[in-house]
């Protein structure tokens, strides 16, 4: 007898084990395929070859049309041969899905009612992959858990860690930091009525929000509440003072001539939040937060030009610094004024009081005698304005500038305003102040306007340009494609507005660069010829992204029932097509006002993950950058970030005063390595690495 060859051994073998899959699958009863109005569950596309993905494409048909025992058969089968769930988990080939048998078991364990088993399979499927729908119904299993048992007594409680009671303040924005905890779940927070994106409820739950403070006091509002819906309010007052104390003498006017080798100064201070110190030159006065005061400080001086420095300062911080300044000339003390006990505009002497501006008037020295000035006599009286250290126009790096200045006049200062406010002063002669401006990118005005006790008048505007260095503009950030996404299940009004919401949301986030959009787009795909739902496909998006030089596209899905609405997005870096980060958002309120926070809440999601840090080169070693951050900052592989060096302080040539650092950029790396602390990037082969230090600057893309 002829023995059969080796290859039709391998075939029998492979036909038995083929009828062995049958006999296996036959001993399974076929599941029924159910109609409901009209629509047919339990079936899957193609054929039924009873692999995980199968019993998972049927398990979600049934979930969908609510037969929850078949559902659950079905996902208990797809567990058992594929265990984890997982996004983009392959099938064959190059076929991927999303995966996710816990989640949805879990969830059809929720509609069934057995939430003990409901909260085991989601807490499994969050273990492994975090979905915005997991901790939905999540959510939703422990309030009927924590109902049915009767846990939950008290409301939640807030702490707050970073601001004090009636704290004080001289910045513009302020961190508002706590945590909420609760004896079951605390699942809500807001600030000032904004709700803080929180996906999924906990014992302990950490908040952050900046804050914009506004001149004055500012009572921040922190409302929080539990699954069961018990609420808990605080507030937290903070005041926000942006003003130096206004320092102001009386007896003599800045620049003035005097006869005396010893003077009294005599003045005063005000301020909103209270003073802490005086300085004059080196000697330091001390205050218990008065909010006004008089003084009067004794002055030797020598002959010739004298400069007193003035220094006030007040709780907040902030500090008025002003320069006055006496002539002393022996031989007017020779001359002895005429006082008659009545004012008079007619000299009263030959040697007049030199002023350093024109004016006239009574000039009270603080002695029991008038001085006349031999100046030919105007109405009312000359203002002399100044703001230190700036000239009429410069250009600063820094986005808040301290403005110093000071009036001066033959009649008391009445007022002073800056840009329309007025500031808190004791009328002087001599006044200075000071205010801290938050200036915005580009030109800035600054005009002060003073007025004096007889209704004189008189103004004075700089104006400052703002730059930002490059390396930290938003056109050196990542830059990001969002294309259209792909829209599944039911369309609604709330499908339609995710787009255009999402865009708001990155867009205001600040953090990439977001280069086409809308009308840009629709342009590529007339030129590429596609259709927007040509973009499911990856390397099409990505050849989108490629063609508008985006360095990374932002794509997905947004998948609509009759009672939900689930938001999918990926980030794919064009270069490699690799997907560096994929999240997701889920809801039952499809409201205008849900959706956007929701819509928020994603691209707050996509921030996080791309913190935009500063650090330091800590080796260079060929074209690889070695930097002080790492994974515990969140970088990851195929991040960017920019190598720089800061210049020297620009200085002001003709008033001294330091207007920022330019910088200069010295390469960009992708990061290849990432450690806890640390990361190693590959320098771009268009940088020179032998430009590059320890300890130059790098800041993420």
């Amino acid at each position: 007898m002829k023995k059969p060859k080796p290859s039709t051994l391998f075939l029998l073998f492979l036909s038995f084990l083929f009828m062995l899959s049958l006999w296996s699958c036959a001993g399974k009863p076929a599941r029924p395929v159910y109609v409901k109005d009209g629509k047919e569950y339990g079936k899957v596309r193609g054929t039924f070859r009873h692999r995980w993905w199968n019993y998972y494409e049927r398990a979600l048909s049934y979930a969908e049309g609510e037969f929850y025992k078949e559902a659950i058969e079905d996902l208990k089968e797809s567990i058992r041969q594929r265990a984890e769930d997982q996004r983009m988990a392959r099938t064959y080939g190059m076929h991927f899905i999303d995966y996710f048998p816990h989640r949805e078991l879990g969830v059809t364990y929720y509609h069934l009612g057995r939430h003990e088993d409901a909260k085991e399979e989601l807490e499994a499927s969050l273990s492994t992959v975090d979905t915005g729908k997991a901790k939905f119904y999540l959510n939703m299993t422990r309030k009927v858990l924590i109902e049915e048992s009767k846990a939950d007594t008290a409301p939640p409680t807030i702490n707050v860690t970073s601001v004090s009671r009636g704290e004080i303040t001289n910045s513009f924005r302020l961190k508002v930091q706590g945590e909420v905890e609760d004896d079951s779940y605390a699942h809500k927070i807001a600030i000032n009525d904004a709700p803080l994106f929180i996906e999924l409820s906990a014992k302990k739950l950490p908040f952050s929000k900046e804050i914009r403070l506004k001149k004055g006091l500012n009572e921040i509002k922190i409302k929080t509440s539990d699954l069961l819906g018990k609420v808990t309010e605080k507030s937290v007052k903070v005041f926000a003072d942006f003003e130096g104390p206004a320092l102001n003498i009386n007896n003599y006017i800045d620049g003035q001539e005097v006869g005396e080798n010893k003077i009294v100064l005599n003045g005063a201070l005000a301020d909103v939040t209270g003073i802490t110190t005086l300085k004059i030159n080196d000697q330091v006065l001390a205050y218990n937060k008065e909010r006004e005061v008089e003084f009067t400080f004794a002055v030797d001086l020598k002959e010739g030009k004298n400069r007193i420095a003035l220094a006030a300062t007040d709780v907040a911080g902030n500090t008025t610094t002003g320069e006055f300044n006496l002539t002393y000339v022996p031989q007017l003390a020779k001359e002895k004024p005429l006082f008659n006990g009545t004012a008079s505009n007619t000299p009263n002497r030959q040697e007049p009081i030199r002023l350093a501006f024109n004016g006239t008037g009574i000039l009270d020295t603080g002695q029991n005698y008038l001085y006349g000035t031999s100046y030919a006599k105007k109405p009312g009286s000359a203002i002399r304005l100044n703001f230190k250290d700036l000239t009429n126009t410069q250009t600063v790096y820094f986005d808040i500038i301290y403005i110093d200045g000071s009036a001066t006049g033959t009649n008391k200062i009445k007022s002073v305003m800056i840009n329309g406010s007025p500031l808190l002063i004791m009328p002087g002669r001599t006044i200075y102040f000071s205010q801290l401006i938050e200036l915005k990118e580009g030109e800035n005005k600054l005009t002060i306007e003073v007025k004096d006790a007889r209704g004189n008048t008189a103004s004075k505007t700089v104006t400052i340009v703002r730059e930002v260095p490059r390396v930290h503009q938003i056109g050196s950030r990542m830059s990001l494609a969002i294309l259209p996404f792909e829209i599944k299940g039911e369309i609604s009004l709330a499908t339609s507005i995710v787009f255009d919401n999402l865009i708001s949301a990155f867009l205001n986030q600040n953090r990439f660069n977001i280069v086409t959009r809308g009308d840009e787009l629709e342009a590529v795909f007339r030129e590429l010829k596609l259709s927007k739902t040509d973009l499911v496909d990856k390397s099409t998006a990505v050849r989108v992204g490629k063609l508008v030089a985006a360095e990374c596209i932002l794509m997905g899905a947004i998948n609509e029932t009759k009672d939900s609405i689930e938001i999918y997005a990926r980030l794919v870096n064009t270069e490699t097509s690799v997907i560096l980060e994929a999240k997701d958002v889920y809801g039952q309120d499809k409201s205008l006002s849900q959706v956007q926070y929701l819509t928020n809440g994603l691209a707050l999601k996509f921030k996080h993950s791309f913190p935009l840090l500063e650090g330091l080169v800590i080796k260079v070693s060929g074209k690889s950058i070695y930097a002080d951050f790492g994974s515990i900052k969140r970088i990851k592989k195929e991040m960017k970030f920019i190598v720089f060096r800061e210049g020297e302080a620009i200085v002001h040539p003709k008033t001294g005063k330091v207007l920022g650092k330019e910088t200069e950029e010295l390469g960009v790396a992708t990061v290849v390595n990432v450690f806890e602390d640390m990361s190693i990037g590959k320098l771009l082969a268009t940088f020179d690495p032998a430009k590059i230090q320890i300890e130059d600057m790098v800041i993420t893309k």
